[in-house]
Protein backbone atom coordinates (compact mmCIF):
# COMPACT_ATOMS: atom_id res chain seq x y z
CA UNK A 1 0.00 0.00 0.00
CA UNK A 2 3.02 2.33 0.59
CA UNK A 3 4.60 1.95 -2.67
CA UNK A 4 1.03 2.83 -4.58
CA UNK A 5 1.10 5.95 -2.12
CA UNK A 6 5.10 6.94 -3.36
CA UNK A 7 3.40 5.82 -6.91
CA UNK A 8 0.96 8.63 -6.76
CA UNK A 9 3.27 11.36 -5.67
CA UNK A 10 5.17 10.30 -7.90
CA UNK A 11 3.12 10.86 -10.55
CA UNK A 12 1.59 13.92 -9.46
CA UNK A 13 4.58 15.23 -9.62
CA UNK A 14 5.73 14.31 -12.73
CA UNK A 15 4.42 17.98 -14.33
CA UNK A 16 4.94 20.66 -11.24
CA UNK A 17 3.02 23.34 -12.49
CA UNK A 18 6.21 25.40 -13.73
CA UNK A 19 7.09 22.55 -15.96
CA UNK A 20 3.64 22.33 -17.09
CA UNK A 21 3.41 25.94 -17.92
CA UNK A 22 6.68 25.48 -19.94
CA UNK A 23 4.89 22.47 -21.91
CA UNK A 24 2.01 24.67 -22.78
CA UNK A 25 3.90 27.88 -23.31
CA UNK A 26 6.43 25.45 -26.21
CA UNK A 27 2.79 24.22 -27.65
CA UNK A 28 1.45 27.58 -28.19
CA UNK A 29 4.84 28.74 -29.62
CA UNK A 30 4.86 26.42 -31.97
CA UNK A 31 1.38 26.68 -33.03
CA UNK A 32 2.18 30.64 -33.69
CA UNK A 33 5.06 29.58 -35.98
CA UNK A 34 3.09 27.38 -37.91
CA UNK A 35 0.03 29.82 -38.29
CA UNK A 36 2.44 32.94 -39.42
CA UNK A 37 4.24 30.24 -41.93
CA UNK A 38 2.99 29.05 -45.22
CA UNK A 39 -0.61 28.57 -45.87
CA UNK A 40 -2.11 24.98 -45.60
CA UNK A 41 -3.78 22.47 -43.42
CA UNK A 42 -1.39 22.99 -40.64
CA UNK A 43 -2.11 27.25 -40.33
CA UNK A 44 -5.40 26.12 -40.18
CA UNK A 45 -4.90 23.23 -37.69
CA UNK A 46 -2.45 25.70 -35.51
CA UNK A 47 -5.27 28.56 -35.99
CA UNK A 48 -8.20 26.19 -34.77
CA UNK A 49 -5.61 25.05 -32.05
CA UNK A 50 -4.91 28.78 -30.80
CA UNK A 51 -8.83 29.65 -31.00
CA UNK A 52 -9.33 26.72 -28.61
CA UNK A 53 -6.80 27.98 -26.10
CA UNK A 54 -8.76 30.95 -26.09
CA UNK A 55 -7.44 34.01 -24.22
CA UNK A 56 -4.25 32.18 -22.99
CA UNK A 57 -3.07 32.36 -26.77
CA UNK A 58 -3.29 36.09 -27.27
CA UNK A 59 0.27 37.02 -25.92
CA UNK A 60 2.01 34.28 -28.32
CA UNK A 61 -0.26 35.38 -31.28
CA UNK A 62 1.06 38.89 -30.29
CA UNK A 63 4.76 37.97 -30.59
CA UNK A 64 3.80 35.85 -34.24
CA UNK A 65 3.31 39.65 -35.48
CA UNK A 66 7.07 40.35 -35.08
CA UNK A 67 8.31 40.52 -38.62
CA UNK A 68 5.88 39.13 -40.19
CA UNK A 69 4.59 39.52 -43.95
CA UNK A 70 1.03 40.93 -43.96
CA UNK A 71 -0.77 37.91 -45.03
CA UNK A 72 0.44 36.73 -41.27
CA UNK A 73 -0.54 39.56 -39.48
CA UNK A 74 -4.22 39.25 -41.31
CA UNK A 75 -4.27 35.81 -40.00
CA UNK A 76 -3.21 36.70 -36.80
CA UNK A 77 -5.97 39.50 -36.57
CA UNK A 78 -8.44 36.70 -37.96
CA UNK A 79 -7.59 34.40 -34.93
CA UNK A 80 -7.84 37.05 -31.85
CA UNK A 81 -11.22 37.69 -33.61
CA UNK A 82 -12.04 34.53 -33.58
CA UNK A 83 -11.09 34.09 -29.71
CA UNK A 84 -12.97 36.82 -29.28
CA UNK A 85 -11.60 38.13 -25.96
CA UNK A 86 -11.40 41.84 -25.45
CA UNK A 87 -8.14 41.63 -23.94
CA UNK A 88 -6.97 41.48 -27.37
CA UNK A 89 -8.41 45.05 -28.28
CA UNK A 90 -4.92 46.69 -27.80
CA UNK A 91 -2.82 44.44 -30.15
CA UNK A 92 -5.78 45.51 -32.50
CA UNK A 93 -6.11 48.74 -31.96
CA UNK A 94 -2.14 49.29 -32.67
CA UNK A 95 -2.47 47.23 -35.31
CA UNK A 96 -5.42 49.33 -36.68
CA UNK A 97 -3.88 52.45 -36.37
CA UNK A 98 0.14 51.79 -37.08
CA UNK A 99 0.46 48.72 -39.02
CA UNK A 100 2.54 49.79 -42.25
CA UNK A 101 -0.10 47.28 -44.76
CA UNK A 102 -3.58 49.21 -44.92
CA UNK A 103 -5.10 45.78 -45.34
CA UNK A 104 -4.15 44.61 -41.79
CA UNK A 105 -5.12 47.88 -40.28
CA UNK A 106 -8.77 47.26 -42.52
CA UNK A 107 -8.54 43.81 -40.66
CA UNK A 108 -7.96 44.82 -37.48
CA UNK A 109 -10.13 47.84 -37.33
CA UNK A 110 -13.08 45.64 -37.99
CA UNK A 111 -11.99 43.20 -35.52
CA UNK A 112 -11.46 45.90 -33.12
CA UNK A 113 -15.37 47.31 -33.90
CA UNK A 114 -16.40 43.52 -33.47
CA UNK A 115 -14.75 42.99 -30.07
CA UNK A 116 -15.99 46.35 -29.01
CA UNK A 117 -19.23 45.61 -30.10
CA UNK A 118 -19.57 42.09 -28.28
CA UNK A 119 -21.31 41.69 -24.92
CA UNK A 120 -18.86 41.10 -22.28
CA UNK A 121 -19.12 37.82 -20.33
Amino acid sequence: MRWLVVLVFLALSACTPRACSDEEDRRLGRWVEALVGEPGPRADAAEESLVQSGGEAILYLETGLYDAEPRARRRVVKTLARIGDRAALPILDHLARRDPDESVRNAAGAARAALEGAVSP
